[in-house]
C-alpha cells in the first residue's frame, strides 16, 4: 500500500515539474531547457500521449538523438512520424552554450546555430564564433573554436 503511494505521489512531482517546465519554457534558451531536460518527454512519449494537433506552437520535447526540439508548426502526428530531424518546417531546435551538453553538428537551416551555442563534431567539442551558423566546423572552420576540455 505504502509503495502506491508512494509511487502515485512520484509520478505526480514528475507531471507537476514537466507542466511548470512547459509553462516557463518560451522564456527559456537552450541552455537553460538543457539544464532541465530530464523534466523534458521524449518525443516518442510526447506522441504517444497526444496528437501533435493538440499541442500548442511552442511546445517542448526531446528527440531520440537526445536533442531538444520547440514545435513551431502543428501537424498530424499520426500522418507525419518522423522525428524531428526529419521535421524541420515543424520543429526548431535549441542548442546550449554549455561544451558538457554539446551533442553532434546538425544542418538545420530553420535553427542556426548562435554565437556561444556548442556542438561535437570529429571527436573534438566546438563554440560557435557567429550568429546564424550552419556550416560545420569541418566546413566552415573561421565560425567556430575548438573547446578545451
Amino acid at each position: 500500500m505504502n509503495n502506491t503511494l508512494y509511487t502515485d505521489a512520484m509520478r505526480e512531482k514528475g507531471r507537476a515539474d514537466a507542466a511548470d517546465l512547459q509553462e516557463r519554457s518560451a522564456s527559456m534558451d537552450g541552455t537553460a531547457l538543457y539544464a532541465e531536460s530530464e523534466k523534458i518527454p521524449s518525443f516518442a512519449a510526447a506522441c504517444a500521449a497526444m496528437n501533435m494537433l493538440q499541442r500548442p506552437v511552442g511546445f517542448v520535447c526531446r528527440s531520440s538523438a537526445g536533442r531538444v526540439v520547440r514545435l513551431l508548426q502543428v501537424y498530424d502526428s499520426t500522418i507525419y512520424t518522423d522525428e524531428p530531424e526529419q521535421l524541420p518546417a515543424q520543429w526548431g531546435f535549441v542548442w546550449s552554450t554549455d561544451p558538457a551538453k554539446a551533442l553532434p553538428f546538425v544542418s538545420i537551416a530553420t535553427s542556426p546555430y548562435g554565437k556561444g551555442d556548442c556542438c561535437t563534431e570529429g571527436g573534438k567539442v566546438w563554440r560557435s564564433k557567429q550568429d546564424n551558423n550552419v556550416w560545420s566546423p569541418a566546413e566552415h572552420p573561421d565560425g567556430w573554436e575548438e573547446v578545451s576540455a
